[in-house]
């Protein structure tokens, strides 16, 4: 009978031991959203505090990651030319956690087509200088007529009207007229 008991419990013993081994790492949990947005407003205070006084507040978008909505001011511009403050507030920044920010948006060939397109349409209907996206899907408007930035009443004329050539976001740059759609 010992030996019976001996068969039986033996596959559990092993299997008991090599679950507890360690030998495979314990998976981390995604950090919370309040620990995020913790985080995020350390760093907007930091950045703040080393003279970056118009950086806007740390948010949670609906998906769950870290973002700093600006409106109408490209922080990301002005934080550029001050490698000191950068620097002043990196040990925050290298706190976040892998998967903090939304991955960025990868355009497909369609996808970039769709945007040539885009850029073609608001060209005819009043931005002519309007530029082609770069292949990030972005519309630069760096070294264009458009860089002082594009007025509200025509940018937002234009999208009605390219509304159905591309319906996703529009990223600008360069410029004071950047943002999203």
């Amino acid at each position: 009978m010992n030996r019976t008991v001996f068969t039986l419990l033996l596959p559990l013993l092993v299997t008991a031991g090599l679950a507890g081994c360690g030998n495979h790492p314990a998976p981390t949990a995604a950090p919370s959203s309040s620990t995020l947005l913790a985080l995020g407003q350390e760093w907007t205070q930091c950045l703040r505090s080393h003279g970056l006084t118009r950086m806007p507040d740390a948010e949670i978008s609906q998906d769950g990651y870290l973002q700093f909505p600006a409106g109408d001011y490209n922080w990301k511009a002005d934080l550029g030319k001050h490698r000191d403050i950068i620097d002043a507030c990196q040990s925050i920044e290298d706190r976040y956690p892998p998967n903090a920010f939304r991955p960025k948006d990868k355009f497909s060939a369609d996808d970039l087509r769709k945007l040539a397109a885009y850029a073609a349409c608001v060209r005819e209907h009043g931005i002519p200088a309007f530029p082609d996206p770069n292949e990030a899907g972005e519309f630069d408007l760096s070294g264009t007529a458009l860089a002082g930035g594009i007025p509200g009443q025509l940018r937002d004329q234009a999208d009605a009207a390219c509304h159905s050539v591309w319906d996703g976001a529009v990223k600008i740059t360069g410029g004071t007229g950047g943002g999203k759609k």
